[in-house]
């Protein structure tokens, strides 16, 4: 069954490229250039889903996605932005768009959004969580499937006092998810402790965790109250608990099971109220049956586990972490209005990111620092990204059908401006007129078909 889908934006080539990529899809499209042709579409025609432009002539984006709902409850809308408003597109998501999409778009990444979107008028779509649910969940960048299954799992054990175990490889963001599951739970307002197994010697994070009394070690001049009693009533993060020493393990559980411990040195009982999550980028449920990882407190800290999928199984996400890391680090150089050049998105896209999100946000942040003016190219990101752009005879069929593709509807536009401006004899205002869109945009589309100004 077909499904229909309306695109409200006021660039003419968008609106071209979007007609001719979702029809190619499947799917029965149609298009208007402003605000109010848009909505008069909607009051005389059923849509599934809406494609609306953040930017638009006369009335804004977030206005034009209140009025569509009110005008259709059942529109699944999605929202078109630029890599600057990238802020303003979560916040028409909390405010009911199902998903937003950066510009420029590859008709990969508009397909995937738009056929996400379509779901949620399948049978079973009512058991989703919605996105604007999972953007609430501190601040987590990415609109995939795959991440969309960890946020359901995050917003249903966020509630509960379960222990959360967040497995998944170096660089996914497992301390966010911990984040996000303590912002999100009843503990709110209390502490979130973390306790990073992996940088503090062994014979150290006893004392950090524990606390301990004046005079209990040499050095020991007074006393310190210890990690587990500073997330009293709150939430306890252990970052790569696979790295616990055995006898620390043991003591740890003993903790968990009694709620009380003693600072190193102290008689004094003291009891302790805090929820734990862990993370770890080892398989504990190996080392536990090579002896190597406790099971028992393998099994109190295991009884909800959430898994991260490295960013090269969210590829989706890779144009929207990207986007969201270059308004963040321009800022802090004093860059406005920084982007990527075609050629660095899709060597960002090619990449395998063996070092997940953590690698993408350093390779952001070095493009944004090394790039001449606001634009970042290919030669701006790390070497190994670019190689990986190079050679596949797949690769390149890929980008030549993507060129061919983007070649045909420029040809389409041009054909379309030059006709509107022959019918009128070269008058532009009247030409925009008819084609619904601005003066200043019809000039920004002759100027990009290279059209002179009498035809």
């Amino acid at each position: 069954m077909k499904r229909h889908v309306l695109v409200i934006d006021d660039d003419e080539a968008v609106l071209q490229s979007c007609e001719a990529i979702l029809e190619d899809a499947g799917h029965e499209v149609a298009l208007a250039a402003t605000p109010g042709a848009g909505l008069d579409r909607l009051r005389q025609e059923h849509f599934d889903l809406a494609l609306i432009d953040l930017k638009l002539p006369g009335m804004n984006g977030l206005e034009v996605l209140q009025r569509a709902s009110e005008i259709s409850p059942d529109l699944v809308p999605i929202i078109f932005t630029g890599f600057g408003t990238i802020e303003t597109a979560v916040e028409a998501v909390k405010k009911g768009a199902y998903n937003y999409i950066t510009k420029p778009f590859t008709s990969g990444q508009l397909i995937t959004a738009v056929n996400s979107g379509l779901q949620q008028h399948s049978p079973g779509a009512d058991d989703e969580i919605p996105l604007q649910q999972c953007c609430a969940l501190h601040h987590i960048v990415g609109t995939s499937e795959e991440l969309r299954k960890v946020l359901r799992a995050v917003a249903k054990v966020a509630p509960s006092e379960a222990s959360v175990l967040v497995t998944g490889p170096s660089g996914t963001g497992k301390e966010l998810i911990a984040r996000a599951i303590h912002a999100n739970s009843p503990r709110r307002d209390r502490p979130f402790v973390p306790v990073d197994c992996a940088a503090i010697p062994s014979n150290l994070l006893e004392s950090e965790l524990f606390g301990h009394e004046k005079g209990a070690f040499t050095g020991a001049e007074q006393a310190k109250r210890g990690l587990l009693e500073a997330a009293n009533g709150g939430t306890l993060f252990f970052d790569e608990i696979g790295e616990m020493s055995p006898e620390l393990q043991a003591k740890l559980l003993r903790v968990l099971q009694e709620r009380s411990f003693r600072r190193l040195g102290g008689e004094k009982l003291l009891t302790v109220d805090v929820r734990v999550v862990s993370c770890t980028n080892r398989d504990l449920h190996a080392e536990a049956r090579q002896g190597h990882f406790r099971e028992d407190l393998l099994y109190r800290l295991n009884v909800v586990t959430v898994t991260l999928p490295a960013l090269q199984q969210r590829a989706g996400d890779i144009p929207v972490l990207a986007a969201y890391f270059v308004q963040k680090f321009a800022a802090t150089v004093k860059k406005e209005r920084v982007h990527f050049s075609s050629d660095a998105m899709q060597a960002l896209e090619r990449y395998s990111w063996p070092g997940n999100v953590r690698e993408l946000r350093n390779a952001v942040e070095r493009a944004v620092v090394m790039c001449d003016g606001n634009v970042i190219r290919a030669s701006d990101l790390p070497e190994a990204m670019c190689e990986s752009a190079g050679d596949s005879d797949v690769k390149d069929e890929v980008v030549a059908y993507k060129m061919a593709r983007d070649q045909w509807v420029g040809l389409q536009g041009k054909q379309y401006l030059t006709s509107l401006l022959q019918r009128h004899q070269g008058n532009v205002s009247a030409a925009a007129r008819e084609a619904q869109i601005s003066r200043k945009s019809f000039y920004e589309l002759m100027r990009r078909f290279e059209i002179a100004a009498r035809c």
